[in-house]
Order: structure tokens, then sequence, then C-alpha cells
């Protein structure tokens, strides 16, 4: 493989030295491990090769690789998510859970002027947070089959979406030209907090790896149509009866 590439892979992601699984693309893997998460799509998944957002002991494996071949990296703790630190342990004001209406409990993840911690424990008039990356002090075990490299500008584009949504790009509509690719957003996406940020990286990511192309998003809103309540439905006949039955004695009186 070559930087730049982008590839499909399944893998399994473990940390620590009893080599707990955080991570897979495989669903039944991660039900039978207790961390499925209904919100994300599972199955295989995207990476670019030489991306900055990979650990360099997995770019350089994927430089090596072949289709169809299994690896497994170790990172050292120092090289991935650091080295627990002591200056990390916060110790807070049970007032400051209040202002924010977090309720504080020992164990829950929290975020407090925009850092993401885990609440060690809770005492009268105080609350001490771990802002410590969750697997610090941990060493990676990552291990990885390649299943196919993407080609095509669609295929990239799907790829683009896929690393950047959690949902994936099965249910959007990708349409290639010539000079331009258009995706057009699904419904139940239109209001998806997630596709809102997501959709900004898509479009710079698109820049960076598919340059010189131009890029549509479309969202289609339509008209909202009013429904006729069944009491409305009802009234009517109703009137048009009541109007008859004037007529009818109209007739009679004269």
């Amino acid at each position: 493989m070559e930087n730049g590439d982008f590839v499909k892979i399944k893998f399994e992601m473990r940390v620590g030295s009893d080599k707990q699984l955080v991570a897979t693309s495989d669903e039944a893997l991660a039900k039978e491990n207790n961390i499925y998460d209904p919100d994300q799509k599972y199955g295989e998944g995207v990476l670019v090769v030489g991306s900055e957002d990979l650990f360099k002991e997995i770019n350089d494996s994927l430089l090596s690789s072949k289709i169809g071949e299994e690896h497994e990296v170790e990172i050292k703790a120092e090289n991935a998510y650091g080295m627990r630190d002591s200056k990390n342990l916060k110790v807070h004001t049970m007032s400051e859970f209040k202002r924010n209406n977090i309720d504080p409990v020992p164990g829950a993840e929290v975020r407090i002027n925009n850092k993401r911690g885990r609440i060690l424990s809770v005492s009268p008039g105080r609350v001490v947070v771990d802002y410590n990356h969750p697997w610090a002090g941990k060493d990676v075990f990552y291990k990885y089959s390649l299943v196919e490299k993407l080609d095509g500008k669609k295929d990239i584009l799907k790829g683009i979406i896929d690393l950047n949504f959690s949902r994936g790009s099965d249910k959007f509509v990708i349409e290639e030209r010539e000079n331009d690719l258009e995706i057009t957003v699904p419904e139940d996406m239109k209001f998806n907090i997630e596709w809102f940020d997501a959709k900004y990286r898509v479009v710079e990511a698109t820049r960076k790896y598919l340059k010189d192309l131009v890029l549509y998003i479309t969202e289609k809103y339509e008209p909202v149509k009013e429904e006729v309540k069944e009491d409305d439905k009802q009234e009517i006949p109703a009137k048009e009866e009541t109007a008859d039955k004037e007529n009818e004695k109209n007739v009679s009186a004269q």
C-alpha cells in the first residue's frame, strides 16, 4: 500500500495486559463483549494509509501489507494514549456540578469546561474527576486484515463518509459526473446532529483526497402537507345535512 490509499479492513482493538476488547468491526463480537453500539455501523471499516489519525505503528504495518493478509500490531502505552498523569486528577466543588446540572455518580463520564473525564469519588462538598484517557497507561493491540483497496471517485467518497460519520454511507445516494460528485442526504439524516458536524469534515477530506472535483451536498425539503383531522372530516357532512334540511323546509313553506 501507499500513503493516501483508502483501504477497507476488518479489525479488533484490545488494550491492557488482559487484552480487553474496546473496538471491533465485528457486530457479533461486539455483542459478546458487551461493547455493542446500536448507533454504530459494523462491517468493514475504512482507513487512509499514512493518515495522521492513525498510530505510526499501524501506518508502518499498512505500508507493507497486501490484500488478504492479517496483521497484529502492538503499540506501547507511551506511544498510544500516553501514561497516566496524576496532574489530570482534578478536585471540583459540588457547586460546580450543580451549576452544570450534573448528578455526580462514581464511574460516570462527565464533560466539564469542554474536558471529558470520569468521576472517581464523591464526598461531602467535593468530587474527584479523572481526566486521563480511559486507556492511558495501557498497551494497545490492533489486529486487522486488509480486505480491499478503494478505487474510483465514488467509492473513495463513500469511504470518506464512512470515516467521518458513524452511521456510514449506506443510506446516502452518491452520483458521479465528469467533474463533480453529488451527495443526496437521506430524510432521516437531515436533522441528525452528528451529520451536521460530519458534513464539514467530509467536505475538507474531499478537497484533500479528490482534488479539482466539485462536491454538491443536496438536502431536499418539501412543503409540509396539512393533515385533515378525523373530527374535521365528520363536521363537513353534518353541515351539508343541516343545509339540506333547511332547503326542504323552505320548499315546504312555498
